[in-house]
């Protein structure tokens, strides 16, 4: 409000100045005018009497007395001749312009000898003594040279002077007002305009308070609440009725915010105004994390009146820098891990391999052990092979591709068969135990035989790597309202229900400690993906410390 009308006023100045000074420009011009047109007037009313002079006797003899009158009227552009007459030396009038004068007396010309005028009452009368010349004695022979034989009078009113300076009082005074009546109306038109672009930054104002997307609080200086937008009740919970009138720190979380209000107390004393995060306790009880400005508002004196709160959920950023610190961390060990798994095998593969090549420098082995050492050679380089195919899956799963599937018609009995064999032989401190369908004959299903295997696999070396040797490991199938039901049950360490959660994430292991078992995390990541291609689903039970079953549904196709 003070800004526009401080706005306002300045223009007025500016305009008014502006006025004033043509006002007076004007005055003065005028005033030299008028004065240029009393000195006209006066030299007119002077050389008239010249005029008068210079006219014929014969012309007022012969009664052309208006016509003369009406020949100084032109000359002049004054309708104020009032009497214009010829008087005989004795002083009666013999010729006038006014005929009722006519034979009158006037005694002021008693033995006038030099040209006079009277001022009386507005009207100055002028008297012009005639001389005789030579041209007059042609026609009067009884008049003697040099002597006075009559006398002109000539009346002129006053009035046409103090009109003039009537009238430049006049429109002097009129030239005030009109200059005052503009800036007046120029001054209504301003504010009229000021007021307007005042009440369209209000609405303007006012529509961005409401829609705002960030809570918006406006406050006392002692903190009671005034006004809330929209966004306000809709992250925090209080409605306009809870919060107004009530202080601003019915938000506060507590402790945790400690130190904000301090830092907050710091920078409104040192910046004038503090922006950074807190906690914000919620309607419900809920503590949530917000980036919070407030910035002072001051009226003309400098004095803080309100605050000015604006603040915005920051829980989805703080999750997802969470998320990044874990993924970072999982990264982290996913390269340890990834490291260590490749290096193992390779070691040993290199190891094995100098036996083979060079046996006479550990004193010489026999065909079936270097048969023993190739054989582990293979399966390090088998186990090698199994996790650049899983680096190669999840690359492929990350960039949007879908694993692609080679379907064919497989007997389940037979792929679950191979793969616990597998398993015996090459992991015998366990007993592997199947619990199969009667109905054999009908276990086949349309499947990629290569990737299911791979899930199967993989559930079988989870549950021996996360059991304790001489445990058991029951693999079971059966089908279940039109989809095949094969489960592996465990009796190894278990989950909890967090650990089940982030089972199937990348690069996520239930013990990712030193002394943990193999892996890289992405074998129940990879399984998953695999399943969904097929149109079924992956479902886990876990009791920590007791054992976990991993169910897998294939649709009976």
């Amino acid at each position: 409000m003070r800004s526009w009308q401080n706005r306002t006023f300045k223009y007025f100045l500016l305009i008014a100045g502006a006025v004033l000074l043509t006002v007076i420009v004007f005055i003065l011009s005028d005033t030299y005018k008028s004065r240029q047109v009393k000195k006209s007037l006066v030299t007119y009313m002077d050389n008239l009497r010249d005029m008068i002079f210079m006219s014929t006797y014969d012309s007022l003899k012969k009664g052309n007395m208006k016509l003369f009158k009406n020949h100084l009227e032109e000359i002049g552009t004054l309708n104020d001749v009032q009497e214009f007459s010829l008087l005989d030396t004795g002083g009666t009038i013999r010729y006038s312009s006014d005929e009722a004068l006519v034979k009158q007396h006037d005694p002021a010309v008693h033995e006038l000898q030099s040209p006079t005028n009277v001022t009386h009452e507005g009207y100055t009368t002028y008297y012009f003594p005639v001389e005789t010349i030579s041209y007059c004695s042609r026609c009067h022979l009884d008049w003697k040279l040099g002597t006075i034989n009559s006398y002109y009078k000539l009346t002129l009113s006053r009035k046409a002077l103090d009109t003039v300076k009537a009238t430049t009082l006049y429109s002097h005074g009129f030239t005030v007002a009109g200059g005052g009546l503009f800036l007046a109306f120029f001054y209504l038109l301003l504010t009229l305009y000021e007021r307007k672009k005042h009440e369209e930054q209000m609405l303007l104002s006012a529509s961005v308070f409401e829609n705002a997307a960030e809570a918006i609080a406006i406050t006392k200086a002692s903190g009671l609440v005034e006004r809330i937008n929209d966004a306000f009740t809709r992250i925090t919970g209080y409605e306009r009725g809870d919060i107004v009138g009530r202080d601003i720190h019915l938000l506060d979380a507590g402790e945790i915010n400690g130190q904000n209000y301090q830092e907050m107390r710091e920078q409104m004393q040192t910046r004038g105004f503090w922006s950074g995060e807190l906690w914000n306790r919620r309607k419900d009880g809920e503590s949530i994390p917000v980036r919070l400005s407030v910035t002072p508002v001051r009226n003309i004196q400098n004095r803080t009146t309100h605050f000015i709160s604006v603040f915005y959920d920051i829980s989805t950023m703080k999750a997802a820098e969470q998320a990044l610190v874990e993924m970072d961390k999982i990264k982290s060990e996913f390269i340890s891990s990834a490291a260590h798994e490749l290096r193992t095998p390779l070691s040993a593969m290199m190891g094995f391999t100098e036996f083979a090549r060079e046996p006479e420098k550990f004193g010489g082995f026999s065909e079936e052990q270097i048969r023993e050492f190739l054989d582990e050679v293979y399966d390090r380089g088998e186990a090698l092979s199994q996790i650049i195919d899983d680096l190669l899956d999840i690359s492929r799963i990350e960039t949007g591709k879908d694993i692609e599937l080679n379907l064919q018609g497989t007997s389940l009995l037979d792929l679950l068969g191979k793969a616990i064999d597998f398993h015996r032989v090459h992991q015998p401190t366990h007993v592997y135990r199947f619990v199969g369908a009667d109905e054999s004959d009908r276990m086949v299903c349309l499947l990629d035989r290569y990737r299911i295997n791979q899930v199967i696999e993989n559930l079988l070396s989870n549950a021996a790597k996360y059991s304790a040797d001489g445990s058991e490991i029951t693999v079971s199938c059966r089908l279940h309202e039109g989809f095949w039901e094969i489960g592996v049950s465990d009796q190894g360490i278990g989950m909890t229900p967090e650990q089940i959660e982030k089972i199937f994430d990348k690069f996520y292991r239930v013990d990712s400690t030193d002394t943990a078992v193999s892996g890289l995390g992405l074998g129940m990541s990879i399984a998953r993906q695999i399943v969904v291609a097929h149109g079924g689903g992956i479902n886990i039970q876990s009791e920590f410390g007791i054992g976990t079953t991993v169910t897998v549904t294939l649709p009976n196709n």
